[in-house]
């Protein structure tokens, strides 16, 4: 995750340790990358079809390029005569392109193909607590209950190490680097066998059979394309499998927040936005602020994008942008930018239309926020709790950790509801430590056994921070302060996975103050505490989101109404 950090605040003051986690557009309708075609780059409709357009006669040509430009224009599921592809006759699965895929993938088509159409009906639900997706979810009365699949369209290290490992030695940290290095046919492949095997249609029946009712999906910026010279991303490809996700999402009657991960220029400079390094993005240069209007222009696209018949049913939920770093830049700069952004989301959707949108706090703290554009259109708040990423937090005693969210988080989700607006938790996870491998970023080390240092910090020539374990103080048990030995789940013991099991609880029910919840994130290669399905079977996340044992109350610690100090 992040490659600079900052100090949250007291524990007691109305904040929350942040996180500093890693870390012209236009697609065409039925773009996609061919194998073996124009060296890996997209082609167009008019392109792989241009023996059978000019086989026929010059007014059928005309007429065929005239329903293609249609196409372009109106929203991309016009081709299905307007029919919704989510809705009783539209597209849903079925999704083989002639390739195969991996692990129970078929492959992908072009977008809300005609040949992908099947039958669903908006009556599906994913289990009795939620209504069915032709029905609204009664945000702020229902919690949100959801993970993220994080690592899949946008790469990050700490997720899949296996995908950066084979390259390390040639200084890949990010998409970015990996793209650059491999160039745009090699990495197309490597990106795409990820892809197809990362996330699969088995995914989402799964978080649908643990209770969960929705999934958060990040994207880059370059799944839009109109790339820039220097940003050697693999264009438009990831495109193609969001909505494939959202057709699978559909069909387990799952609800999506689609949103934009990473911005052009690095909105935070940590390697989950694409490029970690330098933050290009409203840094008050010309360039920055160039990035800036292109990343609207994005989350316009995207927006119109999810603009489709029956959409709404399914994605009722956009993420403007993640973690801006706005403790690091000029507020008022950003605060103009979120109100932009904003507007013209509702300049598509129309008032009273389309889907939530969800800003980020900026790791600013929850009460900055109180008041900012009151009485808006179906506005949210979004923020991410860690405990591990703060050198006080992260040095909490076991029973402080399990009762933070019960006695904090739980008022700080009560008191921005009341003083925002409606406000959930877009990421929050199982760990008390910041030992899963890479996730301070490739090359930084952890808190926890003292080998953590931010390059900021490094570059001043400070001293490494004492490790967060504290071996004096916990008797200098054997294993206690490794990080290959936190990392190793056959070690846990059982007072160890109730304490995970309690804390994790804790902070479900806290979060539901709120608007609820995403769990970050759905799995992982190699950190248990990181992933929701590892902590399902290994028992310290409840095999149904809806019935669970613990939390707050069960520890005689009910949560409190938020009243004024």
């Amino acid at each position: 995750m992040s490659l600079e950090m900052t100090e949250s605040r007291h524990p007691q003051d109305d904040d929350y340790p942040i996180k500093p986690s890693h870390g012209s557009s236009g697609t065409m309708i039925g773009r996609r990358v061919e194998d073996g075609a124009d060296g890996g780059h997209p082609r167009s409709f008019f392109t792989r079809r241009r023996k059978v357009v000019l086989a026929g006669s010059v007014i059928l040509t005309l007429a065929a390029v005239g329903g293609l430009i249609c196409l372009l224009v109106k929203k991309p599921w016009s081709a299905q005569g307007g029919q919704s592809p989510f809705g009783h006759h539209g597209a849903h699965d079925d999704y083989s392109d002639g390739k195969g895929g991996q692990n129970g993938n078929s492959g992908t088509l072009p977008r809300f193909s005609p040949a992908s159409a099947v039958s669903i009906s908006n009556s599906v639900r994913c289990n009795a607590y939620t209504p069915a997706l032709d029905q609204p979810f009664l945000y702020g009365q229902q919690p949100i209950r959801g993970v993220n699949l994080g690592g899949w369209l946008v790469l990050e290290p700490f997720i899949t190490p296996s995908v950066f490992e084979p390259f390390l030695s040639q200084n890949v940290t990010d998409e970015y680097s990996l793209s650059k290095l491999l160039g745009l046919e090699k990495a197309t492949a490597l990106i795409q066998k990820h892809y197809d095997s990362w996330v699969t249609e088995a995914t989402f029946k799964r978080i649908r059979d643990l209770g969960l009712n929705h999934v958060r999906i990040p994207v880059g910026f370059w799944a839009l394309g109109n790339l820039a010279p220097d940003e050697p991303y693999v264009p438009d490809l990831s495109l193609d499998y969001l909505l494939q996700g959202l057709r699978w999402a559909a069909k387990y009657g799952l609800r999506v927040m689609v949103e934009l991960h990473g911005a052009p220029g690095s909105q935070n400079g940590w390697n989950h936005s694409g490029r970690a390094g330098k933050i290009g993005w409203l840094d008050g240069t010309a360039e920055g602020e160039k990035n800036g209007e292109r990343t609207i222009a994005y989350v316009k696209q995207l927006l119109q994008l999810l603009q489709g018949p029956g959409m709404e049913h399914v994605s009722p939920m956009f993420g403007i942008l993640n973690e801006p770093a706005i403790f690091l830049l000029e507020r008022e700069r950003t605060d103009r930018w979120y109100k932009e952004a904003f507007a013209e989301m509702r300049n598509i959707t129309g008032s009273g239309k389309g889907p939530w949108g969800v800003i980020h706090d900026g790791f600013l703290g929850l009460t900055q926020w109180e008041g900012f554009m009151p009485h808006s259109d179906r506005l949210a708040l979004d923020v991410h709790q860690y405990l591990i990423f703060d050198h006080s937090l992260i040095r909490f005693s076991r029973k402080d950790q399990v009762n933070f969210p019960c006695d904090v988080w739980s008022r700080n989700m009560q008191q921005s509801t009341l003083k925002f607006g409606p406000t959930l938790v877009g990421e929050f996870s199982s760990a008390t430590n910041d030992c899963a491998t890479y996730l301070n970023g490739i090359g930084f080390g952890y808190r926890w056994d003292g080998t953590f240092q931010s390059e900021e910090d490094r570059l001043a020539g400070k001293p490494l921070e004492e490790a967060a374990c504290e071996p004096a103080k916990n008797g200098h048990i054997e294993g206690y302060c490794s990080c290959q030995t936190q990392n190793r789940v056959g070690s846990y013991s059982q007072e160890y996975r109730k304490f995970l099991s309690d804390f994790t609880q804790t902070q479900m029910d806290a979060f539901e103050q709120g608007m609820g919840w995403f769990y970050w994130n759905f799995k992982t290669e190699t950190s248990a505490l990181w992933s929701y399905f590892d902590g399902v079977d290994q028992g310290w996340i409840p095999k149904d989101a809806n019935s669970r044992p613990g939390g707050c109350k069960a520890l005689g610690r009910p949560i409190q109404p938020f009243q004024e100090d």
